[in-house]
């Protein structure tokens, strides 16, 4: 079985599908095991709920590497505040991916 190039082991077809599906102004969310994800996840456009069995870094680390950030939004990152050390290992992952891009 063969790899695809540069795309994260962690990204399933499934999680591959719904990032390439979304748009401008769409919204993904990365929760933990406490979200009622399956019960949401039926409300969506995709209507699936997609479970990586990573930790949090790991998954929104995949995720980044892959997925560009909005900027026709203002704010195109939200976190919850109960996991400050997890956010701020992938918002300094998330500001030196921007600033690649905008210097790319």
């Amino acid at each position: 079985m063969g790899l695809l190039e540069h795309i994260d082991p962690l990204l399933t077809a499934d999680l591959l599908h719904v990032l390439r599906s979304m748009g401008h102004g769409d919204k993904l969310a990365v929760v933990d095991c406490n979200f009622p994800a399956a019960e949401v996840a039926t409300k969506t456009t995709s209507g699936k709920h997609i479970l990586l069995t990573v930790d949090l870094p790991a998954a929104l680390r995949a995720i980044g590497t892959v997925l560009p950030l909005d900027f026709f939004d203002v704010v195109d990152v939200a976190v919850c505040n109960l996991f400050a050390g997890i956010h701020r290992e992938f918002l300094d992952f998330l500001k030196a991916r921007s600033l690649r891009s905008l210097t790319s």
